[in-house]
């Protein structure tokens, strides 16, 4: 179930946990796309704040299984120009992450695919690489340093949230108990901004993204998930 408050210039996106999107939940993933979009729409909107209730944010989904390269429905909602993943990278609004907890698989990819993440203490971040061929490597390399970006996608380490923070994945870390008031307090701070520059400085980042590649690498997950499943049905493990 996904509740939607809007209040003071933020729209706030809650959930109980984000693991669904690594459970490949179609209905799930466009509702929360659909969800998104109808926000950055909004003129009484500056700031998206995606959050769970509390408990982890994208916690593990052993067997999860791999979508088919062939599936239209996973290239519309999950990897496709409109679907979810491009619809808050290339978002019009400024999108907040407040992460809690274990944050793996398509939660690490959605903190890729935001602006400005706030993440408890406790919180961890597992590569989304070896798990999600809808990952963004460009997006990862332009987070957190292309060499930092690389030893990440390549060793599937699992990043606690000081580390996370040092190597520019997290822009802040706070004790748990203040997890929520940082973050309003971190959203309240953007929307001091005119809604028009709010929008502008969107449109600029998205031609930097543009410039770097973002969305060619989008465009590569077909083939990302096509090399995955060679990979596990030769018995290899994935790539």
């Amino acid at each position: 179930m996904i509740d939607v408050k809007v209040a003071d210039w933020v729209g706030t996106v809650q959930v109980a946990d984000f693991a669904g999107l690594s459970r490949y939940d179609a209905a799930f993933a466009w509702e929360l796309r659909d969800t998104v979009v109808a926000l950055a729409d909004d003129s009484e909107v500056k700031v998206i704040v995606l959050r769970t209730d509390g408990g982890d944010f994208a916690p593990d989904v052993p067997g999860a299984p791999l979508p088919s390269d062939r599936s239209a429905t996973w290239r519309r909602v999950f990897a496709g120009a409109k679907g979810l993943y491009q619809s808050l990278a290339f978002c019009k609004k400024v999108v907040v992450t407040e992460v809690t907890g274990a944050c793996r698989g398509a939660g690490s990819a959605l903190v890729l695919c935001s602006d400005l993440t706030v993440a408890a203490e406790e919180s961890s971040f597992g590569s989304p690489f070896l798990a999600v061929p809808e990952s963004n490597f460009v997006l990862a390399a332009l987070t957190m340093r292309l060499n930092r970006a690389k030893a990440w996608a390549v060793t599937g380490d699992v990043l606690d949230a000081a580390r996370a923070e040092e190597v520019g994945l997290v822009n802040q870390v706070v004790p748990g108990a203040s997890l929520r008031a940082e973050t309003d307090a971190l959203a309240a701070r953007v929307t001091a901004m005119p809604l028009d520059g709010v929008t502008m400085s969107k449109m600029l980042l998205q031609a930097v993204l543009d410039a770097h590649g973002v969305g060619r690498d989008f465009d590569l997950a077909t083939h990302y998930a096509a090399r995955r499943r060679h990979a596990e049905n030769a018995g290899g493990g994935a790539l």
